[in-house]
């Protein structure tokens, strides 16, 4: 246990010194303060090609239409952010050469994989915490209609921080089967952005992580039991492979 919390504080100590949290917060928290603004503004940056009267009718914002936007935003740019932090973490363990196991003291592979996890789910979920409710401040003041309330929070961000750990556990996963972090980085947001094809497809975008996001936008939670079960089972199955496989390689 204590080589365990000797891991994870390695992991905080290294976000820290690699900027891991300032790359994380940029990608997390940027858009939850930016998007309420632009969505504002964006009336007046085309008011000079499109007459008032329609400009009214196409950009009636209200405070959730922001979330939405947010949201949205968090899926197409925020999860590069968070992948490309991500990708290097195990090969950087493999090929560096720099990783010591004091097997004496009880230490073994899996906690480094399950260390680098948890620090991840621990920074990701603050940062998406802190992200919605700067967005929900931000919305609630510069847009007319009904409020963001903490009850609509709260569903939002259980969700999304269930489909950000699936993306991480994906990204740890096809580290662990890479030399490069770009070449992780690549994979993972393939990975990603493909879950979004399967739910263009009825039958299968209950199954769909992406349905995660589809929901958080339209501030639903109905028919979600499927797709939680589905992503918290592949969110095991990834971070299970990623132990057996970080297991298997000799590190040097």
């Amino acid at each position: 246990m204590m080589t365990f919390k000797a891991y994870l504080k390695k992991e905080f100590i290294e976000g820290i010194r690699q900027y891991k949290y300032i790359a994380l917060a940029t990608g997390i928290i940027l858009f939850s303060i930016l998007d309420p603004v632009m969505l504002k503004l964006l009336p007046s940056f085309i008011s000079n090609k499109i007459p008032a009267n329609i400009i009214n009718q196409l950009f009636e914002f209200k405070p959730k239409d922001a979330l939405a936007n947010y949201i949205k935003d968090l899926f197409q740019i925020g999860t590069l952010f968070i992948i490309f932090t991500a990708a290097g973490s195990i090969n950087e363990e493999i090929y560096s050469q720099k990783i010591v196991f004091p097997f004496s003291k009880g230490a073994n592979k899996s906690q480094i994989v399950l260390a680098k996890y948890l620090h991840f789910e621990i920074a990701i979920c603050l940062l998406l915490l802190v992200g919605l409710f700067f967005n929900q401040y931000y919305a609630n003041l510069l847009f007319e209609g009904q409020k963001i309330t903490v009850s609509d929070i709260v569903p939002v961000y259980f969700l999304l921080c269930i489909y950000y750990l699936f993306v991480i556990s994906l990204t740890l996963l096809l580290s662990s089967f890479t030399k490069k972090n770009i070449s992780a980085g690549i994979l993972a947001c393939t990975a990603s952005y493909s879950t979004a094809l399967f739910s263009q497809f009825e039958k299968l975008k209950k199954f769909s992580p992406y349905n995660l996001i589809l929901l958080t936008s339209n501030f639903g939670s109905q028919d979600v039991k499927t797709t939680l079960v589905t992503t918290i089972l592949l969110t095991l199955i990834f971070l299970v492979t990623t132990v057996f496989r970080f297991n298997s390689l000799e590190v040097n």
